[in-house]
């Protein structure tokens, strides 16, 4: 009797997956500003832009109250990630 593996489809973990997709996209670029804000990103504690619930609202209400924001006010907080 001949014995053969069972077919059962392989397929990638969801982290490998997505280090796959990093790895492609690290490939197409030859931005050497965006590939050092990506390692300097990955060494990090904590992600930028990360907000609970609670500070995302809060976010949102003082955005919709003030209007449109100035040059400046964006400038300042893109600075805080060296953006």
């Amino acid at each position: 009797m001949k014995v053969s593996e069972p077919a059962i489809a392989y397929a990638p973990s969801p982290v490998q997956g997505l280090k796959n997709r990093l790895l492609m996209s690290i490939d197409e670029t030859d931005d050497m500003e965006k590939l050092q804000q990506c390692l300097e990103l990955l060494h990090e504690d904590s992600m930028p832009g990360i907000y609970t619930e609670v500070e995302f609202d809060e976010v949102v209400r003082r955005a919709e109250k003030s209007g449109n924001a100035t040059e400046e006010e964006l400038n300042a907080f893109f600075q805080k990630w060296g953006l």
